[in-house]
């Protein structure tokens, strides 16, 4: 088993930035996780807006119709935590669910306070020309639904039934890339 490297704010602490050749510089900021955000640009406003559209046309589509959760509500800190995790992973040029100091979906969830029953988390990225557009939304979308249909995959996360709320957070580089991070719960 391969143990990971950890950073502790000890480790940083006093470090001044580092400097190779004069080619790469590591500062402290650089090793630093996004929190969670509460504003973004009204660009992606819109494609958040876009996105959280798409999901419930699915489970309208996908969920059966009398189950009372076939529609997700907005939530605003589970957007607020999705945004920070997705200009994380843009930040800190790594896609995962768990962070590089070994943080959860979960823990940045209660971490910021929300109470739930069970949470789930899906993540995704799109490179090149369609990150500059809503082209970008669609293709995470597709990939996301043409996944099989079962339980453990992105697909089944967006369409579980148990879901009432979800939060979903853009990040987005200008050199061509789109992160999308859609983190869902059940509340009491």
């Amino acid at each position: 088993m391969v143990e990971r490297l950890r950073l502790t704010e000890a480790d940083i602490e006093g470090v001044q930035p580092m400097v190779s050749a004069g080619l790469v510089r590591i500062t402290v900021e650089d090793l630093t996780a996004v929190p969670p955000q509460h504003a973004t640009s009204p660009d992606l406003d819109i494609l958040e807006t876009l996105m959280f559209n798409l999901v419930n046309a699915a489970r309208l589509e996908h969920v059966l119709r009398w189950l009372p959760n076939n529609q997700l509500k907005w939530h605003p800190g589970l957007t607020a935590v999705a945004r920070g995790h997705s200009a994380d992973m843009l930040k800190r040029q790594y896609v995962s669910h768990v962070s590089p100091e070994g943080t959860t979906s979960a823990q940045r969830i209660t971490h910021y306070g929300i109470q739930y029953l069970a949470c789930g988390e899906n993540i995704g990225i799109v490179y090149g020309a369609a990150s500059h557009s809503e082209a970008g939304i669609y293709e995470i979308h597709k990939k996301f639904m043409n996944q099989p249909p079962k339980f453990s995959n992105h697909r089944g996360n967006l369409l579980n039934p148990l879901w009432t709320h979800v939060g979903i957070g853009l990040a987005y580089a200008p050199s061509g890339a789109l992160v999308a991070t859609q983190n869902f719960i059940s509340t009491i």
